[in-house]
């Protein structure tokens, strides 16, 4: 049997790897693509937007390894039953599903990896990516930040409207500073119509200040314009930005769900991300036992059926992934549903498939 293992193992080897380097090829270019205009804005800049660019790819590893496994899997087990190896293998008394366990085998070896590559290289890579393209948006040229930010630093929360650069001075505008009290001091209320930062010190315009008493702001004073020495530019503050979702690791999503739902705070991102992050590196498995039985049935029809199964069935689970994802974010579906919903349906799909061919 160990002879047959490394028999059936090793035809999944080659389209496998194909299958995986074609689909992840073609994920690489979206990047280029979805960011055209963001790169030639850039262009000038291009160490860093390659650096960029290579840090992207190890997310859509997570997505292509599945699309490997499905089309390594769907191409041995097609070629098998085109040259009625499989046939003969069932004719010497040898259950489908033992002729498939080499497969599931490493499906499963596939999905191991897949979890240790995504809680080391995929968390650093999106966290590293994030600095980067922070790092590209503060160079000299148009400004790629989007209004309306919100950051906490030290003991401020500060709102902006919206960042402008002129030159080597990067201008906030319409602002709000809430500083929370020390010790048994007041919270203070700052509004400013503009601010810019020289050598650490942030030159406030049209200022206006509060003090909140009684949960009710009174007016404090009013300048026209106000020195305040922040002890850090202002890059530095724009750039220390709280880690994105995709940039965490598992136990760092469950952790920070925690706190979010103990403070009252909407944890439903986290949420998403942890369920979908748990889910999957399952994926390269499940897809393998939904395309073999597959495989089995219509494999006489040549080595194009095998092509045409993996790319149906990758097809079927992309939508799963992008539609359950899209309802989960707006709210039509719940974060635990939606992260296992290609899990479920693929299980299901396996099962049923399998116990027809057996």
């Amino acid at each position: 049997m160990k002879t047959l293992d490394k028999y059936v193992a090793r035809e999944m080897i080659v389209p496998f790897v194909s299958g995986f380097t074609i689909v992840l090829v073609l994920l690489v270019g979206t990047i280029i693509y979805n960011n055209i205009s963001f790169i030639v804005d850039k262009m000038k800049y291009w160490p860093d937007l390659l650096y960029w660019i290579f840090l992207q790819i190890p997310y859509w590893v997570m997505v292509a390894l599945p699309s490997g496994a499905l089309f390594g899997c769907s191409l041995a087990i097609t070629r098998l039953a085109q040259d009625t190896e499989i046939t003969m293998m069932r004719m010497a008394g040898i259950r489908t599903t033992r002729i498939f366990l080499p497969i599931f085998a490493i499906g499963c070896f596939i999905s191991i990896i897949a979890y240790v590559f995504q809680e080391k290289v995929t968390v650093w890579a999106q966290d590293e990516s994030a600095k980067v393209q922070r790092r590209l948006f503060m160079a000299p040229g148009p400004l790629s930040i989007q209004p309306n930010i919100f950051f906490k630093i030290d003991n401020y929360c500060i709102y902006v409207n919206n960042i402008e650069r002129h030159g080597d001075v990067i201008q906030l505008n319409n602002i709000m500073m809430y500083e929370m009290p020390y010790g048994d001091g007041l919270p203070t209320l700052i509004t400013a119509k503009s601010a810019t930062e020289h050598k650490l010190i942030w030159t406030l315009n049209d200022c206006t200040m509060w003090q909140v008493k009684n949960r009710e702001p009174e007016l404090y004073a009013h300048y026209k314009t106000h020195k305040m020495n922040m002890q850090r530019a202002m890059a530095e503050f724009i750039d220390q930005q709280q880690k994105v979702p995709g940039a965490m690791t598992i136990s760092e999503l469950h952790k920070q769900m925690n706190l979010m739902k103990k403070s009252g705070l909407p944890s439903r991102s986290y949420e998403i991300e942890y369920n979908f992050k748990l889910a999957i590196p399952l994926c390269s498995l499940i897809l393998m036992f939904c395309v073999a039985p597959l495989s089995l049935k219509y494999g006489r029809s040549g080595g194009f059926m095998g092509v045409l199964i993996g790319i149906l069935v990758l097809f079927l689970y992309w939508n799963v992934f992008v539609f359950s994802r899209a309802l989960a974010e707006k709210g039509a579906l719940q974060p635990l549903l939606a992260g296992w919903s290609e899990v479920i349906i693929f299980t299901a799909l396996g099962a049923l498939l399998m116990w027809k061919v057996e």
